[in-house]
């Protein structure tokens, strides 16, 4: 027992390292299960659990993660090129690796590992709902599952447990991928080792040690990252995400984690798209699903109708556009809503989509690039104060976070107001914008880091963007050197005049 709140902040406030122990002991011993969104368990029974067994037959479970080859994550495996197929034993193909094996294990052809095919997702949709018009299975079924029995790197043959279906299917040039996932599996392990106790298995930012921490741990499930460098548009880049599992976040309990090798570092990055990723495409499905299908669409339908057979009967005919909705347009929303969310992903992976300045640093001492009558420190403090940036209406004209919209009562998305005034980020957390005179940026103490949050703004907040439309380069640069300038110097810090 605690003695007093004080005791019991001290053990709250202690080494994460620590603190977690007790409980990285305990989940080892269970097994994990990802938590679906509360908008799936929303929604009409039968709609409920076609989006879950969609999840798991999409991505797996915690033990087994998987993720279809076109979404822009690096999940592992051994990609190699069907050069021939026989006619005569449906059992083998002549196959090209993409790239040599080398000596990882992971990397190598063995018996019993996976095998699968990389059809184009559209064409296999098309001929998969050929199948299911005239009520036969789809020919993909049969190669789901399908394992090496032997490989001979001389001749390229490539032996399989079960003969293929539908030879035609298979031809030269087809891609397949050998042992997919292996990353995935190695990431999930790492994942429970380092970040399953805040984050929690599905992350959800409801790990066991969360409930102790304030800010509270990420939700993934988003897709939302706070601190990133890319457009407003852009999703977290690889680049952004890398850069916080090694630097962490400081002021909060993400630890930095600068001792883990490069390989386990990107191993974790990977998983963590693998669980954003399927926490968005679950919402992107909740919302189409749940336009006709969810459980207030039935009570809404009802709340007039007091005759007890109408209402049977109103609840039998949704029942019945439901099983429709569901043997019709329920895949093609689920593939197109995964290949939409592939493409948008797709175009935040490479480095090219980081923002940089257009100019170098300005002296913070010397003349302002902006405004060359004046120093870059003095038109920096001008900016932070005045109606273009307006920065002091939320972190205080002495910067400590004290801004009069601190006091003020803020809208939720819905359009209604919080109970109680100051800031909320997305996730309905309060959030107290940063106490700049305490010398501690979450997003990076970089110059460029301290750019790009003026620059990008600060995704799931109120921080604005301003890169691109509110302020040039030149005038971001002289707020960056006023704001690092501020916890040194509390002249600069007085309102202006």
């Amino acid at each position: 027992m605690y003695h007093s709140i004080k005791e019991f902040r001290v053990w709250a406030a202690l080494p994460l390292c620590l603190v977690c122990a007790s409980f990285c002991a305990g989940c080892a011993k269970v097994e994990s299960r990802f938590v679906y969104d509360e908008a799936t368990d929303k929604l009409l029974p039968e709609a409920s659990l076609a989006v879950k067994a969609s999840l798991q037959s999409t991505f797996g479970t915690p033990a087994d993660p998987q993720i279809p080859g076109y979404f822009p994550v690096d999940r592992g495996g051994i990609v190699a090129e069907v050069e021939e197929v026989s006619t005569k034993d449906r059992m083998q193909l002549r196959i090209k690796l993409e790239t040599p094996a080398d000596e990882n294990e992971q990397t190598q052809i063995t018996a019993g590992q996976l095998i699968e095919f990389l059809f184009d997702p559209e064409d296999a949709f098309d001929i998969a709902a050929d199948a299911l018009e005239v009520k036969l299975p789809s020919p993909f079924d049969a190669l789901s599952g399908l394992k090496v029995v032997s490989y001979d790197s001389e001749n390229g043959l490539l032996k399989f447990d079960k003969p293929l279906p539908e030879i035609e299917l298979i031809e030269s040039g087809l891609q397949i991928v050998i042992n997919p996932n292996y990353k995935l599996q190695q990431g999930s392990a790492l994942y429970s080792k380092h970040c399953l106790h805040c984050h929690g298995v599905s992350g959800d930012g409801n790990g066991p040690t969360a409930i102790y921490m304030t800010p509270r741990p990420r939700d993934y499930r988003r897709g939302v990252f706070k601190f990133t460098s890319t457009g407003p548009q852009n999703k977290v880049s690889t680049a952004d995400l890398k850069h916080l599992v090694i630097e962490g976040i400081p002021g909060t309990y993400m630890a930095s984690f600068k001792m883990l090798p490069d390989e386990e570092v990107d191993l974790l990055v990977e998983y963590v798209k693998y669980l954003a990723l399927r926490g968005v495409t679950e919402r992107v499905i909740d919302i189409e699903v749940g336009i006709d299908f969810a459980q207030t669409v039935l009570e809404d339908e009802l709340e007039d109708v007091e005759d007890a057979d109408k209402r049977l009967e109103i609840m039998n005919e949704i029942r019945e556009e439901l099983a429709e909705f569901l043997e019709s347009d329920y895949l093609e929303i689920d593939l197109f809503g995964m290949l939409d969310l592939a493409d948008a992903w797709d175009e935040s992976v490479g480095e090219g989509v980081l923002q940089s300045p257009s100019i170098a640093r300005t002296d913070p001492d010397g003349p302002s690039a902006a405004d060359p009558t004046k120093t870059s420190l003095e038109n920096g403090r001008l900016l932070y104060l005045g109606n273009t940036a307006q920065c002091a209406s939320c972190h205080g004209d002495a910067g400590k976070g004290d801004g009069f919209q601190t006091r003020q009562l803020q809208k939720k998305p819905d359009g209604s107001e919080y109970d109680l005034p100051g800031l909320y980020d997305s996730w309905s957390n309060p959030l107290k914008p940063r106490d700049l005179t305490r010398n501690i940026y979450r997003g990076g103490r970089r110059p460029i880091d301290v750019f790009r949050r003026i620059y990008c703004g600060i995704k799931g907040t109120p921080m604005p963007v301003y890169g691109g439309k509110g302020l040039s380069d030149e005038q971001i640069w002289d707020i960056v050197n006023y704001v690092m300038a501020i916890p040194f110097d509390e002249q600069k810090t007085e309102p202006a005049k």
